[in-house]
């Protein structure tokens, strides 16, 4: 029941005039309506404010580490911290592990030619962007004799990583050149694609010079998964191939985080 604003006379909610001196009755605002709209979800302890908070995503990146990458490592090591957070405030929650890799084929000259998996704190994936950075600080660029490099053994190696069973597996392979094929153990672009999918390998991205004929090989990574591919700059200008791969990785979490589900 509802009370008359002009006569306080009683009337049934649906009323819109009054029964006694006939006075148009006040519209009523629904009062169920009004208490959830008051009710802030986000504060209420232990509650999961959105299925957002619940993604995960372990995200390798297999590195080229041959002479003519010091920009990139750089960039890596400096940038690592932003990166994680560009993917934080999306609300997924990622770790993140390193392979660097040069040209197998001249490991008899050097054992820094072999692929190495980088470990932070006894672990290959870590979730502390100082953590991380710690851990490459030591990375230099070098090695390398010819044109082509070891990235499919090392996409290879990355498949072999412990990643989480309830994460989203993130490859990023991050190159100047196109790969040796056959490798040192890969025999074809296909079997590692094959070992790709195996796995579950859920993203892979590719950051690489794609205007070269003989990189587009890479493009079969990407087939049949979520993936993309980001330009890597041109030239001898270490400054200016550093600048444009911090832009590459901040559009990289951003593109990971989207596809994290």
């Amino acid at each position: 029941m509802r009370n008359c604003s002009s006569c306080g006379s009683s009337n049934t909610d649906s009323a819109k005039f009054c029964n006694d001196c006939g006075a148009k009755m006040p519209d009523s605002a629904p009062a169920a309506k009004e208490t959830a709209a008051t009710l802030d979800f986000s504060k209420m302890s232990g509650f999961p404010v959105t299925a957002a908070s619940k993604r995960h995503a372990d995200i390798m990146f297999v590195l080229d580490c041959t002479g003519s990458m010091q920009g990139e490592i750089d960039t890596m090591k400096e940038t690592i911290a932003e990166f994680a957070d560009s993917i934080k405030s999306e609300g997924v929650r990622a770790r993140v592990g390193l392979i660097e890799f040069r040209d197998r084929f001249y490991r008899h000259l050097s054992a820094d030619e072999e692929h190495q998996v980088l470990t932070f704190d006894g672990e290959v994936f870590t979730d502390n962007p100082d953590s991380f950075r710690a851990g490459i600080a030591h990375l230099q660029a070098g090695g390398g004799e010819d044109n082509d490099e070891s990235s499919l053994d090392a996409v290879l190696l990355a498949t072999r990583q412990p990643f989480r069973a309830d994460a989203s597996k993130v490859i990023v392979l991050v190159t100047d050149a196109a790969p040796h094929i056959p490798d040192v153990e890969a025999k074809s672009v296909e079997e590692v694609v094959a070992a790709t999918q195996a796995v579950g390998i859920n993203q892979f991205y590719i950051v690489a010079p794609m205007d070269d004929p003989a990189c587009q090989v890479y493009l079969q990574f990407i087939a049949g998964k979520r993936g993309m591919v980001f330009p890597l700059g041109t030239g001898n200008d270490f400054r200016t191939r550093a600048e444009n791969f911090k832009l590459q990785l901040m559009s990289l979490g951003k593109t990971i985080s989207a596809g994290t589900v």
